[in-house]
């Protein structure tokens, strides 16, 4: 869990790098990576065999993610699915909530309290509502995170300090 202050940041440069580059469209590739960094520097109490990453609504997210499937998140294979129903979520360690089902945050956050999963949401603004993490894009079209680490200490989800120290916001 723990990564050099100096290849986080040149990570994060390059990938705004590239998401100001194509800042007229969403570069689902950089949402992607983002997801997989989040999940490489954080660390849950139970661990498997397996990573589940659940996609719950429509994103192109989940094209991105599936690329990632062969190379595993630490020391766990990865398997990704995209859902349109809540029952069909499972106990996955991350939910990715599509911006299109982001009205679902409460119902979602009440069907998994208690439970050590991580969400994330397309949407901004969501991590005051409870997610664990928000994205958006900024002034200057860069892509961003909030992190609300109360939600996520709840869920007994421990995210890397460096990781936070790169957030905007932190509840």
């Amino acid at each position: 869990m723990k990564i050099g202050k100096a290849v986080w940041v040149s990570v994060i440069m390059i990938v705004m790098g590239i998401t100001h580059a194509k800042a007229q469209t969403t570069n689902y590739q950089v949402f992607s990576l983002f997801v997989m960094n989040i999940a490489k520097y954080s660390a849950w109490p139970e661990t498997s065999p397996e990573f589940q990453i659940a996609i719950f609504g429509k994103s192109k997210v989940h094209d991105e993610l599936i690329k990632y499937t062969d190379r595993g998140v630490n020391g766990m294979k990865i398997k990704v699915l995209q859902v349109e129903n809540m029952a069909d979520i499972g106990l996955p360690q991350i939910i990715y909530l599509a911006d299109g089902k982001s009205g679902q945050l409460d119902e979602l956050l009440k069907s998994t309290q208690g439970k050590p999963i991580m969400i994330i949401t397309e949407r901004e603004g969501l991590h005051k509502k409870g997610a664990g993490f928000s994205f958006f894009i900024n002034e200057t079209q860069n892509l961003r995170f909030d992190i609300n680490n109360t939600e996520l200490e709840k869920r007994k989800i421990k995210v890397a300090k460096n990781l936070t120290s790169m957030a905007h916001e932190i509840l």
